[in-house]
């Protein structure tokens, strides 16, 4: 057990090293690979190879105007939510996509997406999260950051689910990672079949995203 706590903290600091130089960069306005959730949630990421923000002495990002992540929150998925009138996307994070299943015991088949939806919403409530907008889209919609508030060191709340299992590097439309780091944890998670990755038939969203698109454009 304390060997697994220390990979994952490990996994974390590394993962969020380098996400901390990708996390808040002035983003582009290509859209990313997304489904089609309803309500209709704005596709919003974008690619990594842009100027990154700027970071502390340990190679985090600065925190400035972070707030409380809101009680009020209304989940759309699991890195998606509405507060206030606007809509939220968690930077660099794909959870997985309603409408796809995954077999969680033998004869029972649960939807990826909700599946998802409830476990982010537990991990932000344990970790309690404050965040901060990058980028307004517009007046209903931004993209956000989030650092957790508990234990004894704040990580980047990405890094965290998708360590713990419950989350997915993202990539844009041509397939590239939008934080390349994200990546350490998402191995990581999946070498030890965490979260969803216990779970043989998961449908990773990026390759589920991806098959959608060349279904697309063989039309």
């Amino acid at each position: 057990m304390r060997i697994r706590l220390f990979m994952l903290i490990s996994t974390i600091a590394a993962s969020g090293l380098y996400a901390g130089m990708y996390v808040m960069p002035e983003l582009l306005a290509e859209k990313s690979l997304r489904g089609t959730p309803s309500p209709p949630v704005v596709q919003v990421q974008t690619s990594p190879n842009q100027t990154p923000p700027a970071q502390t002495q340990d190679g985090g990002a600065q925190q400035s105007n972070f707030t409380p992540f809101p009680a009020t929150a209304q989940f759309e998925t699991g890195d998606t939510w509405i507060s206030d009138g606007r809509r939220y996307r968690l930077y660099g994070l794909q959870t997985c996509l309603r409408g796809s299943n995954v077999t969680v015991s033998p004869g029972v088949v649960r939807d990826c997406g909700e599946l998802n939806l409830i476990m982010a919403q537990a991990l932000i409530r344990d970790t309690k999260p404050v965040c901060t907008t990058v980028k307004d889209l517009d007046q209903n919609n931004a993209v956000i950051v989030c650092q957790t508030t508990t234990g004894e060191r704040g990580y980047d709340l990405a890094t965290y689910m998708i360590a713990q299992g419950w989350g997915f590097a993202a990539a844009d439309g041509a397939g590239q990672l939008i934080v390349p780091g994200y990546r350490v944890a998402e191995e990581s998670a999946r070498s030890a079949r965490v979260g969803l990755w216990a779970y043989s038939d998961m449908p990773h969203p990026v390759s589920v995203l991806m098959q959608q698109q060349k279904a697309q454009h063989g039309q």
